[in-house]
């Protein structure tokens, strides 16, 4: 993808992972989507990262399947209502 991310897998242990343009922009537009949806920006890296488990171990076309439907499922949920915050005792 770039340099950043190249060197970032490398110390991450991932060096053989690929991010290709199409899914960093189907991510980038679940994040946006997750963000405005639910009034929460915090609520963007999680909802990338729990679309990245579901996609965990699909093939490529999988995955950008997996981050289509998760991009209409930020858009259906709504508003995160009055508690931003997260119950992470549960």
């Amino acid at each position: 993808m770039n340099e950043w991310f190249d060197r970032y897998l490398k110390a991450l242990g991932a060096a053989d992972a690929v991010l290709r343009r199409e899914e960093a922009q189907l991510v980038l537009e679940l994040a946006a989507e997750s963000a405005h949806t639910s009034g929460a920006r915090q609520y963007a890296p999680l909802a990338a990262y729990l679309a990245g488990r579901a996609a965990a171990g699909q093939s490529r076309e999988g995955r950008l399947k997996v981050l289509q439907e998760a991009i209409g499922a930020a858009a259906q949920a709504g508003a995160a209502g009055g508690d931003l915050g997260l119950d992470l005792d549960t």
